[in-house]
């Protein structure tokens, strides 16, 4: 029987392979974070991730990714861009971000991911009106997760 808490981080106890580090790099670029740092000091592990500015092409906001509806369909979709529990209202104001039927705008924040102290927003990809909230509040949610659903202006 496991009594631990759950783990929102994977064990580290061996170095990933360099493709999951470029992985890890290129989530690390789209949150719009320029390093990660893991250890195990029991193991003797030590992983620092650092994204250049320059080379990467990032800011230190959050790239927001142009996303046009595909053919056919009439939403688009939120994806976490991170991981980490879901936070839909404002911690400070206990205010929604964006509920069902709430105009936002490209580039607006619709929801926060944290993880510890670590908060990091969720952008509009397109300006239009929240129709559908898929996710659940507090939930954990994984890299590219659905969040909730826009119809386009």
């Amino acid at each position: 029987m496991n009594t631990r808490p759950e783990q929102l981080v994977p064990a580290f106890d061996r170095l990933p392979e360099p493709e999951q580090i470029a992985r890890m790099a290129t989530w690390l670029a789209q949150a719009g974070l320029d390093s990660l740092e893991l250890a195990n000091e029991a193991a003797g592990l030590k992983l620092r991730i650092r994204v250049g500015q320059v080379a990467m092409g990032t800011t230190s906001a959050p790239i927001v990714a142009p996303a046009a509806p595909q053919a056919g369909t009439t939403t688009v979709a939120v994806k976490a861009t991170y991981f980490g529990h879901l936070c839909l209202t404002h911690p400070l104001r206990d205010a929604p971000f964006a509920p069902v039927g709430a105009k936002v705008g490209q580039g607006d924040v619709v929801a926060l991911l944290t993880l510890d102290t670590l908060q990091v927003p969720v952008p509009a990809p397109v300006a239009g009106t929240v129709v559908e909230i898929v996710a659940q509040p507090d939930a954990l949610l994984g890299y590219g997760a659905v969040i909730l659903h826009i119809q386009p202006d």
